[in-house]
């Protein structure tokens, strides 16, 4: 093939790829959009592996900027505990990088990357939790008005899951 032949081959192929790429941007925005609003929802907590879950209320109000999201509130636990519960995210080179809080132990650091109608996110504590520092948290949601947080663990060789909370807009 000369030259030339390479050369409009290549910008071919550009021209078709920086659609698609415009597209995923634009998806991602559009997904950071969903959670969005004012949100309540429940489930279970682990706090403490040894005494099981907590059935859990919580309230949270979502925020979107470009490139940028975060989910701020409360969860609460009958009279056991309340707790400020938050993400921020933003967007970077593709990835989802930011921190999440809810933990006595304090902020975790998030990075991971959107498919399909989740993103999902490696967590790391600043101590040891459930006998490491490492988690992963799930975000969903498909766009109906509901999403949940899922975040698992390795607890004694088993991925074992210490939080998942529904939420529906309100």
């Amino acid at each position: 093939m000369s030259k030339s032949r390479t050369l409009a081959a290549a910008l071919a192929g550009a021209m078709v790829l920086t659609p698609a790429a415009a597209v995923s941007a634009i998806d991602a925005e559009e997904y950071l959009a969903r959670f969005e609003g004012t949100w309540e929802g429940g489930g279970s907590v682990i706090r403490n592996v040894d005494a099981g879950p907590l059935n859990v209320s919580c309230q949270v109000t979502g925020r979107k900027e470009s490139g940028q999201m975060s989910i701020a509130g409360q969860c609460r636990a009958a009279l056991i505990f309340s707790r400020a519960i938050g993400a921020d995210l933003t967007k970077k080179n593709g990835r989802f990088v930011g921190t999440y809080v809810g933990s006595i132990i304090g902020p975790a650091q998030l990075a991971g990357s959107k498919s399909g109608d989740s993103i999902r996110l490696a967590m790391t504590w600043p101590e040891p939790v459930n006998g490491d520092t490492t988690a992963t948290m799930i975000l969903t949601n498909d766009g109906t008005g509901t999403f949940t947080m899922v975040v698992a663990d390795e607890i004694d060789g088993e991925t074992v899951e210490t939080t998942r909370v529904s939420f529906s807009r309100r």
